[in-house]
């Protein structure tokens, strides 16, 4: 009798309602209210940031704008320095403006990259709206900074850098923002970025130094040399935590491979045969680029006049198909061939295929509309239109060397089709 009703004590004194258990009941759900908010509170401050960072970017309209009025920017060397100068205080501004609190972002170093490219990107947006004669921001630039982006090489590279980069940077800094750079999304997604930049500042740099503006280069040339270096230390930097990154999406996988012979992946063949015909074509067109004997009196030149442009950016955009696209021509048909029999070796197929897809993506954009408009503002005389029995032609060559490279990263890069090459 003693010991139960010192049991029944004890469990009255622990369980009796309305006094301990409920503040512990209270205590767990304010605990798990705290958990659930923290996210949306996260969320709610990235898209904060963001949106400042926006703004932060279109400060680069107003600023282009006064220094058109300024006599200082009718000397080269003052446009580079003026330049230089404001984008590198984009870095200090983003930082006490915006991200001072947040601990995880303002040690990353390409968050402040990204930001002042974002902010850059817009000033390129508007400089091509100038070269298409729908703003009058950028006369100083054109003619005292980058005289050769007046081509209309230059035009569609500066479309391409403010309309679709400035969009990746806005997702890549979202991704930096809500702590999600470890992700597949992320990573494909930067190297789509790296790819499609790296191509638009080699065909850029060697069209400028070899073309017929190859004389007149002044100092805001090196003003593209960031944009140079920082993708290239960003790529390497990816593909050296690769390890890390596949052990990760081994985690992820709750089902053994079913690794299937060429003859059972018809979509793979197909994809074979583009780039055979990728790597033939790239030949053909790098010979007619270089001017090559055989090709004097070729009809090709009909179909693709812009092949003879004199700015010098088709023919570095040729040989870079020639240089670097068969190359990874190459090794991508191998994979496809013998993944099935040792997968291991194939394990940077969805990085590259990622950057050549990046890559094909910004050549085709810029050279095939360069061959199909010449700037009013800045008309070049050595470009030519396609002739009208060809257009369809060319144009639909142009189209698939665009879209192809597209689709095949989606076959390898999209859900779990890349875990076949991990």
């Amino acid at each position: 009798m003693h010991r139960s009703k010192k049991k029944n004590s004890k469990v009255s004194s622990h369980d009796s309602p309305g006094t301990r258990p409920q503040s512990i009941v209270t205590n767990d759900q304010t605990i798990i209210n705290e958990k659930s908010e923290k996210p949306s509170m996260q969320s709610e401050s990235a898209i904060r940031v963001l949106i400042g960072i926006v703004g932060v970017s279109l400060l680069s309209v107003p600023i282009c704008y006064m220094l058109s009025y300024m006599q200082q920017m009718k000397n080269s060397l003052n446009i580079f320095l003026y330049s230089a100068v404001i984008c590198v205080s984009v870095a200090p501004l983003t930082y006490f403006l915006l991200i001072k609190h947040l601990l995880h972002v303002k040690k990353e170093t390409y968050f402040y990259v990204f930001t002042i490219f974002s902010f850059t990107a817009i000033a390129d947006l508007l400089l091509a709206l100038t070269i298409d004669e729908y703003s009058s921001a950028f006369h100083f630039y054109l003619n005292q900074g980058e005289v050769y982006l007046k081509t209309s090489h230059g035009l569609f590279i500066n479309y391409w850098d403010g309309i679709t980069h400035y969009i990746l940077y806005l997702i890549m800094l979202y991704c930096m923002l809500k702590q999600k750079t470890e992700t597949k999304f992320f990573r494909f997604l930067s190297l789509f970025w790296c790819g499609s930049i790296i191509n638009s500042l080699i065909v850029l740099l060697g069209g400028a130094a070899l073309g017929q503006f190859g004389a007149h280069i002044k100092p805001s040339y090196l003003l593209n040399i960031p944009y140079t270096v920082f993708p290239i230390i960003f790529l390497v930097r990816q593909f050296s935590t690769r390890s890390n990154f596949i052990q990760q999406e081994r985690k992820k996988m709750k089902k053994s491979l079913n690794l299937k012979s060429l003859l059972l992946r018809p979509l793979d063949i197909c994809f074979i045969l583009y780039m055979i015909f990728g790597i033939v074509f790239a030949i053909f067109r790098a010979f007619h680029a270089l001017k090559i004997p055989m090709t004097t009196n070729s009809i090709y030149y009909k179909f693709e006049p812009y092949i003879l442009n004199a700015s010098g950016f088709a023919l570095i955009q040729l040989l870079t198909y020639a240089f670097y696209f068969i190359p990874y021509y190459c090794s991508a048909i191998n994979a496809l061939l013998f993944y099935d029999q040792q997968p291991s070796r194939f394990q940077w197929l969805p990085d590259w295929t990622m950057v050549h897809a990046g890559a094909a993506a910004q050549a085709q954009f810029s050279y095939l509309l360069s061959s199909l408009h010449n700037p009013p503002l800045f008309p070049d005389s050595s470009w030519s239109p396609i002739p009208s029995e060809y257009w369809f032609t060319s144009v639909g060559l142009n189209i698939i060397l665009a879209i192809i490279p597209q689709l095949f990263a989606f076959r390898i890069c999209v859900g779990n089709r890349d875990t076949d090459f991990y």
